[in-house]
């Protein structure tokens, strides 16, 4: 027996035991062990690395009163088993089509696709890479990023050091955004929703505590950040007028809550998060004249930089050419 075959028996008598193995019962049930029991112990020890290694919940339990030499083993389904999102028919058929269309790159990106197709209901006998003939979009799947997904699927809060503190959060979604993974969901230490730029997490993503820790945000925090959000920059707070005539499409883009003051002439101003400049420089400028950054000076002073320098550049190519 190879220890390939062996391993699938492993998992599977692990899985269906109601109550953990001791080491001498996987030895009597799981066939291809040596008889002599410092080769099994070496094995075994191997066998157990390399399951956790792939992403198996294989955990130890040692019965009260006991000592170490008595510990049994397990694989319990309820953190093997993906839990159902509550997706309904629309979600799956989108998140199918998106299974189908992305191509992960790096040594996880076999776990990070069955996972999407095991959310979105599809089979999960097409090759990992992506869709035949080689088409869909290749995104990097780090380990990071799998332990993330994880995490967000499983809702169990994670701990990480950022900018030198340590973090806990609750995950609440992943986004990928020009080349980077960005982790969102509630940092426990600020009390409110934060973003994290997951090759800039110091060390690894540790889960911590039980699945099911905690409630997904509603409709409206499930969605990715807009991208003025997706920087890392400090956080600002813009406060932008728009025109009576466009108004109603920046209450639409940034939410009813943004608007803090609604004039008699049908402008209103919002007042929003910006931690990505750049970003929020191209959504003001789709507005034309219609809109005017009121503040923080930083913000207005950085548009009107930059406006200048689109002039001034505009003014030299004329001169060049008269």
């Amino acid at each position: 027996m190879d220890r390939l075959e062996r391993l699938v028996n492993l998992v599977a008598a692990l899985l269906d035991t109601p109550r953990p193995l001791s080491r001498a019962e996987i030895a009597e049930r799981i066939d291809g062990y040596s008889a002599d029991p410092e080769a099994f112990r070496r094995n075994f020890e191997r066998d157990k690395d390399l399951l956790r290694q792939m992403g198996f919940p294989l955990v130890t339990e040692i019965p009260e009163g006991s000592g170490p030499e008595d510990a049994g083993y397990r694989i319990p389904r309820e953190l093997y088993e993906l839990p159902d999102p509550g997706l309904d028919e629309p979600e799956l058929t989108a998140l199918r089509l998106a299974a189908s269309a992305v191509q992960m790159e790096g040594e996880w990106s076999d776990a990070l696709v069955r996972a999407l197709r095991k959310l979105g209901g599809a089979a999960d006998g097409a090759a990992a890479g992506g869709p035949p003939g080689g088409g869909g979009t290749a995104l990097p799947a780090g380990e990071t990023a799998a332990v993330a997904f994880a995490a967000v699927s499983e809702r169990r809060r994670l701990r990480f050091t950022y900018r030198g503190q340590e973090r806990v959060v609750d995950p609440w979604r992943l986004s990928f955004h020009r080349g980077h993974w960005y982790l969102a969901g509630l940092d426990h230490h600020r009390g409110e929703e934060r973003l994290f730029r997951l090759d800039r997490v110091e060390g690894r993503l540790e889960p911590s505590g039980p699945p099911a820790a905690f409630a997904r945000p509603g409709p409206a925090q499930a969605l990715p950040p807009p991208p003025w959000r997706m920087g890392e920059e400090e956080e600002q707070t813009a406060r932008l007028w728009v025109d009576a005539e466009q108004a109603g499409w920046a209450a639409q883009a940034l939410g009813d809550a943004a608007e803090v003051e609604h004039r008699p002439d049908g402008s209103a101003v919002f007042e929003f998060a910006v931690t990505s400049s750049g970003a929020f420089y191209s959504f003001v400028l789709g507005y034309l004249e219609h809109a005017e950054i009121l503040g923080p000076a930083p913000l207005r002073e950085g548009m009107v930089a930059g406006l200048e320098q689109i002039a001034a550049g505009d003014r030299a190519a004329g001169g060049g050419t008269s």
